[in-house]
């Protein structure tokens, strides 16, 4: 049996796990099927015990044989990513999802981040392990993120794609190498990223919080 995903503040449960959705078997009371033509991104699939999240896929109707939808699918637990090819008449089992879920950053204790939900003001603990690339460079106090809750357990936290932050270090228009097109600049919470030459101390700037790869000035 799968633990829960969240611990709530003052009761001694487990500690969060962030990827444990909970799929009791295939005939377990949150268990659906879909047809192949209904696979779309954002859905949540149990394929061979595991749970992935659909990202990019594309329906194809090839000149020879049936039609079919290629697919990118991130394994919850693990986030590694695979490809997979959905036939017209498979039948795959999905979780059924409500909208995400607002919650407020609050402080990381230990591996763990608390967060409050934005309605009930209810806090609880996720594990770092829900965030993939850069992302935790850029958390901030106070800053939404967006849960997928089923059952009690997480599925997925989000945050916003991208932040602006004020750069407080880089190397100065005219001394950085001018043979390079970006160069290092120092962001006012700490994150180390590139920027064009011509970004200034003071600017700010847009980031991807996946990457950290610059935008825009603002």
């Amino acid at each position: 049996m799968l633990r829960r995903a969240i611990t709530q503040i003052g009761r001694a449960t487990a500690p969060a796990r962030g990827y444990g959705v909970r799929f009791a078997s295939i005939n377990g009371p949150i268990v659906s099927s879909t047809r192949r033509n209904q696979v779309r991104a954002g859905m949540a699939l149990e394929i061979d015990g595991k749970i992935y999240r659909v990202g990019k896929n594309q329906h194809v109707k090839p000149g020879k044989g049936g039609a079919y939808v290629q697919a990118e699918l991130k394994e919850i637990k693990t986030g590694s990513k695979m490809n997979r090819r959905f036939r017209a008449a498979e039948t795959v089992n999905k979780a059924p999802l409500g909208p995400d879920e607002p919650h407020q950053f609050l402080y990381y204790n230990g591996d763990h981040l608390v967060i409050m939900h934005n309605g009930t003001f209810e806090q609880m603990e996720i594990e770092r392990g829900l965030f993939s690339g850069r992302q935790l460079d850029f958390l901030q106090e106070g800053m939404t993120l967006s849960l997928q809750i089923i059952e009690g357990d997480v599925l997925w936290a989000n945050m916003p794609e991208h932040v602006t932050l004020e750069v407080t270090k880089t190397t100065p228009k005219g001394v950085a190498d001018t043979a390079l097109s970006v160069k290092d600049a120092t962001l006012e919470n700490g994150a180390v990223v590139k920027v064009p030459l011509f970004i200034e101390i003071g600017n700010k700037v847009k980031v991807s919080t996946e990457d950290g790869a610059y935008v825009d000035k603002l």
